[in-house]
């Protein structure tokens, strides 16, 4: 589509260019002046410019070339989505709930069908009526805001659930015209499995495109901050934004979902929002003359032969709308009072109406007469649009006289207090959580395979003509793909802490955790096969012993974890680390010891008839198991404080634990299902209140707790955990670490130190001499 946009714009005379965005730009300023005066949508004052402008309406000079303003239109397309992405948060994304999940499925499900059906009774054609459904099926984030703003109702509750669909609508909205086009492309009688290939093919590349981008154009902002003033940056940020639309159309997907991808990852850079200043002029100029050209669609005599259809679209959007939004929201377990008035509210259809007709438009599938009747209907539902939300009040209170008492107890019970369990909350965040990571490791590890058998293989092969090429492919394939796999083959299903409470909680959970390790082992199996197999052309039992030796060093390996857990953590802080911020700006100025609630200790009593009794600290595993660790050892004649692994555990000892309060659950639960003769002695303390109690002791016995801040002249920089031992040197337990604005309770062994951390540590008066005397402090 650019080089389209490009052939298009140089295959006419710039004068010609000049003349037709001056006509543009002059009358789409005064009618929007004039809607701004009367308080309406500026979106309706460029409708009406174009109108104004166009081929039907003759007062006026009209555009000479449409082929400009179409191409200028497609520009304004890319923008819109670009300023889109810019405005989006995957932060945002994780907190709207399943309340707007539920709802936007419920609603965008239910006005495809309304779409569908009623392009169908109009006796319209297969494409027309789809394309139909998927306009009817998106509202309008401009309207609904103005509406609120002008009724002031911006701080009611239910405001926060429409504006948690609208997010949800704008990735459907960009998911239905990929979907879209690729049906229109395939012809109408696509297959089945046409489509759910295409659906595959375009989650493959949003999770790689994510993951990818996440990890590299946030960290790119960060480190040329200092190097670009204001018109490097928008040089660069546009650069990055067309970059994305060229590779997405070369891969047969639109460039509106490149614009929204980038503008998106640049979102999460740490000068977002001065890209976002800098860009929204840009944004407007197009966007302004895309809704211009939208106008300019609009043809009198149409809209005149179309009014019947026209007023059965309004019918059923709004009534539509109303039923579906209404239900999507009750559905999710919201009260009827909140559905109601989530339901009016989203009772339209807007701009992004505007996009999927043009992406129909272009592809040359719907009607010509399609387009200007959905203008018509947005125009119509904009503005009954405050009309509607202003009738959910008095409908709601007519609803309730009408309901039975029966129904009305129905919907209590309904939409009142959650009642999973437990069980049922861990292993839904469990599944969740082993999910999205199956589903970003398999998509890392087949584009790395995809890259080495497509790619690199034929370019050494071919191209540089070396020999051995399949040895080299090889080794570098499985460089690259070794620390994902070391991720993979760890001993728990995505998320430690859940598998163990699980595990240990009760033994039918055992064959379930089983299946979930299996799968992990089956998809680290199935990419050493493709190593050994595939590339190395190895068979029968060498290639199993292979992928076995292979297998074992990986799993062993604490370079490859302190590898990835670098990888992880970099794409960790990138993703939180804009949310983070405002909220520690936001915060008290203590909100800094954020690890002082987090953490909880607690004292168990060794029993007489205890198996762990004469074993050391390291052969319990209490940290690899469990994630806890042993703070204090006291006996009837010893204190040890920060016990190392070598330790033994003697009679009468009692262990002063350390940990998140879901790691002591667990511990808890092995204790009693392994039966390891430990008895708590009282309930867990948060780290404050054990810090506060332990002021009560003598100097020499109090717990210290210190913020370390790792430079580059740091012993320890670029070392591991595990590897700088800080509990011998340094008489320490680490408990924490801060990487910009991503924090890490309780760290893993293998992470490895990185410039300008924040290292959190316990320790006593020993610990603060030998830190003073290392000059580490």
């Amino acid at each position: 589509m650019a080089k389209n946009i490009a052939k298009e714009i140089s295959m006419t005379h710039l004068p010609t260019i000049i003349n037709d965005l001056a006509m543009i730009l002059l009358v789409a300023g005064v009618t929007t002046i004039l809607f701004k005066k009367i308080n309406q949508p500026l979106v309706l004052g460029y409708i009406v410019a174009g109108f104004i402008t166009g081929p039907h309406f003759n007062f006026f000079p009209t555009i000479t070339d449409k082929a400009n303003v179409h191409a200028w239109s497609e520009i304004g397309v890319i923008f819109l989505l670009f300023a889109l992405g810019l405005e989006f948060s995957f932060y945002k994304l994780k907190s709207v709930g399943s309340t707007a999940f539920i709802a936007t499925a419920v609603e965008i499900g239910g006005m495809l069908a309304v779409g569908y059906f009623a392009g169908t009774l109009l006796g319209w054609n297969h494409m027309d009526s789809l394309f139909l459904g998927g306009m009817l099926s998106m509202s309008s984030t401009t309207i609904i805001i103005k509406a609120f703003d002008d009724l002031k109702l911006r701080a009611q509750r239910f405001t926060e659930i429409v504006f948690g669909v609208l997010i949800i609508e704008d990735i459907a909205g960009i998911v239905m015209m990929v979907l879209l086009a690729t049906m229109a492309v395939a012809s109408a009688d696509v297959s089945t499995m046409e489509l759910l290939l295409s659906i595959g093919r375009l989650i493959f590349f949003l999770v790689l495109w994510f993951v990818l981008g996440m990890y590299l154009v946030p960290s790119f902002f960060k480190w040329a901050k200092q190097l670009m003033n204001e018109e490097t940056l928008v040089v660069v940020s546009i650069g990055l934004c067309l970059g994305m639309v060229v590779l997405a159309t070369q891969l047969g997907f639109s460039s509106a979902l490149g614009a929204f991808i980038m503008g998106s990852l640049i979102a999460e850079a740490p000068n977002a929002e001065k890209i976002e200043h800098l860009v929204a002029p840009i944004k407007d100029l197009f966007g302004a003359v895309f809704f211009v050209s939208v106008g300019m669609m609009v043809d009198p005599a149409i809209l005149l032969e179309q009014a019947l259809p026209i007023f059965v679209l309004v019918v059923a959007t709004i009534i539509g709308k109303l039923i579906f939004s209404t239900g999507g929201v009750l559905a999710s377990g919201q009260s009827l009072n909140t559905s109601v008035h989530c339901g009016f509210s989203l009772a339209q259809i807007g701009e992004f109406s505007f996009i999927i007709a043009s992406l129909g438009m272009s592809l040359g599938v719907i009607s010509s007469f399609l387009y200007p009747i959905i203008v018509a209907v947005s125009v119509i539902t904009t503005f009954t649009t405050p009309f509607c939300i202003m009738a959910a009040e008095p409908f709601y209170q007519l609803v309730l006289k009408l309901l039975p008492p029966q129904a009305k107890s129905w919907l209590d019970r309904y939409t009142g207090t959650n009642t999973d369990d437990d069980k049922d909350q861990d292993w839904k965040n469990l599944l969740t959580g082993y999910t999205m990571r199956m589903l970003i490791f398999i998509t890392l590890l087949a584009a790395i395979a995809l890259g080495a058998e497509y790619y690199l293989l034929p370019y050494l092969g071919n191209t540089l003509k070396l020999p051995y090429s399949r040895l080299l492919t090889a080794a570098a394939t499985f460089i690259i793909m070794s620390p994902i796999l070391r991720a993979v083959l760890v001993n728990r299903a995505g998320n430690g802490d859940l598998f163990s409470k699980l595990w240990f909680k009760k033994r039918a959970n055992h064959l379930p955790l089983m299946f979930l390790v299996f799968g992990k082992l089956l998809v680290a199996s199935a990419s050493l096969y493709f190593i050994f197999h595939t590339l190395l052309n190895l068979h029968g039992f060498l290639a199993c012993v292979s992928i076995l030796l292979a297998a074992y060093f990986i799993s062993s390996s604490d370079w490859l974890m302190s590898e990835y857990l670098r990888i992880e953590s970099r794409f960790l802080v990138n993703l939180n680390e804009k949310h983070m911020r405002k909220h520690r700006e936001s915060a008290p100025d203590d909100s800094r010891t954020w690890f002082d609630e987090d953490l909880q200790l607690v004292y168990y009593d060794l029993q007489k008839d205890s198996p762990i009794k004469g074993r050391s600290l390291r052969s319990l595993g209490f940290r690899e198991s469990y994630g806890c660790n042993v703070l204090q050892l006291l006996g009837s004649n010893r204190t040890v404080d920060m016990p190392g692994g070598e330790q033994i555990v003697e009679q009468g000892d009692k262990l002063l634990l350390i940990g998140t309060a879901s790691q002591l659950q667990v511990f808890d639960a092995a204790v009693r299902q392994r039966s390891l003769g430990l008895e708590r002695c009282d309930l867990p303390q948060s780290l404050r209140e054990f810090m506060l109690d332990n002021h009560q002791n003598k100097p020499e016995q109090q717990f210290l707790s210190l913020a370390i801040t790792i430079d580059k002249h740091s012993p320890i920089l670029g070392t591991s955990l595990k590897a700088a031992d800080l509990r011998n040197k340094w008489s320490c337990l680490v408990v924490g670490l801060e990487r910009g604005a991503f924090t890490i309770t309780n760290p893993h062994v293998s992470l490895v130190f990185e410039e300008n951390d924040l290292l959190w540590v316990l320790g006593k008066q020993k610990m603060m001499n030998t830190l003073i005397r290392e000059e580490i402090l």
